[in-house]
């Protein structure tokens, strides 16, 4: 029996991992295999099967079992989610250097398949203002898709949308610039985040104001527009508590995972100055629910759980008490001059490190400032350092930061001077230089591990390449 079910896994993972949505190597590479265990004996080799995936796969690339979760499922006590915070993983390895920016991450195979610039067709479904947060928005149901290649993608029987996809618009929101360069940068690097592709919207019976949904309904188009496809498994909070999200706190306290990937994550919110980060913008997410009504209250548990940023719009300024759509979101003069650290040492001098962030005003249960150990510093530093000056720059052209109002006169032409290419070359710079701030200083360890090729090289591969002119260890 074990060896057949050894022979199905392989086979199911050959199907998951060689389906045309996944783009080869460097989207394989973001599925995490841990050991196989098998906890159970089954004796029907299908339920085996499922058991067995479910236990051994953490990974960004989509999910399509959580589908199956009932909405009403959730923690019915605190100690339960916990629980499930205390074992959710935080970070998935991968080859930092093949991560193909400008693809973004592998999507599931039943949804219509996205690449930045695409062109989405669709039909108006509900206002924004009924789906919470104050940027620009609206719900819209995907009906056909144009690519720039000339393909075009239509509903099939193959196609199932879940339902309407978040659409964030216009080029005056700076949102839609850094929530691209946010979530592929994390994606890349390994932490998880929901995926955002840059788009155009042709939006079918759209009011005249998309946001409150009154006005004359129209064809409209919005050349500048984001749509979302969140990481698929089953957002999860306690009965009652829609928007309970996880506090940094929480992260420090309640979960399991080593110091280098806690610090390493709240590193990360300092690096792009993630300063709106109260606990709704984390989410943490389980793959199979299982609520057990024989207890009293019910006990609810995850065979898998996971813990993620799920809003970073107001990233790449200068954080700070209100997240101003100029300074706090896409702002290079704001972010460039924002340092990464407030206290660090250097090689010959290591000391407590503290980064720079000040959580905004709304931030309750927020970070700001936050203590950082070698074990996070050195883990990011080498991640980063992976990253080549052209996925770099594919960062800022994905996020086409060369539309932003700022760089343009009234008629829509580039200002005196400016170009694409200058722009997203200020950007790379900027971001080189704030990298290179990450990788020169040294703190203090916190919990060092006898083995540090678990932080330095946590691919294991034989070679871990640095772009960065400072040593990151």
């Amino acid at each position: 029996m074990i060896s057949s079910l050894s022979a199905a896994v392989q086979a199911v993972y050959r199907r998951i991992f060689a389906g045309p949505s996944l783009r080869g190597t460097s989207a394989r590479r973001r599925f995490a295999v841990s050991h196989l265990t098998i906890a159970r004996r089954r004796a029907v080799l299908p339920a085996l099967l499922l058991a067995t995936l479910g236990s051994t796969l953490v990974a960004q690339t989509p999910d399509t079992e959580s589908g199956n979760q009932k909405p009403e499922k959730g923690f019915h006590t605190a100690k339960d989610r916990l629980n499930a915070m205390h074992s959710a993983v935080l970070f998935v390895p991968g080859k930092v250097s093949e991560a193909d920016i400008v693809a973004g991450p592998p999507q599931q195979e039943h949804l219509f398949q996205i690449h930045d610039g695409d062109k989405l067709i669709c039909d108006f479904k509900t206002p924004g203002n009924k789906m919470g947060g104050k940027t620009p928005k609206f719900g819209c149901q995907i009906t056909s898709v144009e690519s720039a290649n000339g393909k075009t993608q239509t509903l099939t029987s193959d196609i199932q949308e879940d339902g309407p996809i978040k659409v964030k618009f216009g080029a005056t929101d700076n949102e839609v610039f850094a929530e691209i360069v946010s979530t592929r940068l994390m994606w890349a690097i390994g932490y998880y985040a929901d995926a955002w592709y840059p788009v155009q919207v042709e939006c079918h019976g759209c009011p005249e104001d998309p946001i409150s949904g009154s006005g004359a309904t129209a064809t409209r188009t919005y050349a500048v527009a984001n749509i979302v496809r969140k990481q698929p498994w089953k957002k999860m909070t306690e009965i009652g508590k829609d928007e309970q999200g996880w506090s940094w706190k929480e992260l420090d306290t309640a979960n399991g995972r080593p110091v280098y990937e806690r610090d390493g994550l709240k590193l990360m919110a300092a690096f792009i100055q993630h300063s709106d980060n109260k606990p709704p913008q984390q989410r943490l997410t389980c793959h199979i629910v299982n609520v057990d009504g024989k207890t009293q209250p019910p006990t609810t548990t995850c065979d898998q759980s996971l813990m993620l940023v799920q809003d970073v719009g107001a990233t790449f300024g200068d954080g700070g008490l209100f997240t101003n759509n100029d300074s706090a979101k896409m702002n290079i003069e704001h972010w460039s001059g924002k340092k990464l650290w407030k206290n660090a040492g250097t090689v010959s001098a290591p000391h407590a490190c503290q980064a720079n962030l000040r959580k905004s005003l709304t931030a309750k249960d927020g970070l700001s400032d936050p203590a950082i150990s070698e074990d996070g510093r050195r883990f990011d530093a080498g991640l980063m350092c992976q990253l080549s000056d052209q996925q770099i720059e594919a960062l800022f052209r994905a996020a086409r930061v060369a539309a932003m109002p700022r760089y343009h006169n009234p008629d829509g032409s580039f200002k005196s001077g400016v170009d694409e290419a200058s722009v997203v070359h200020q950007w790379v710079e900027a971001f080189k230089q704030k990298r290179e701030d990450l990788a020169s200083a040294r703190c203090e360890w916190k919990d060092k591990p006898a083995d540090l090729a678990v932080i330095d090289n946590p691919m294991g591969l034989a070679e871990v390449p640095n772009f960065c002119s400072s040593k990151p260890f």
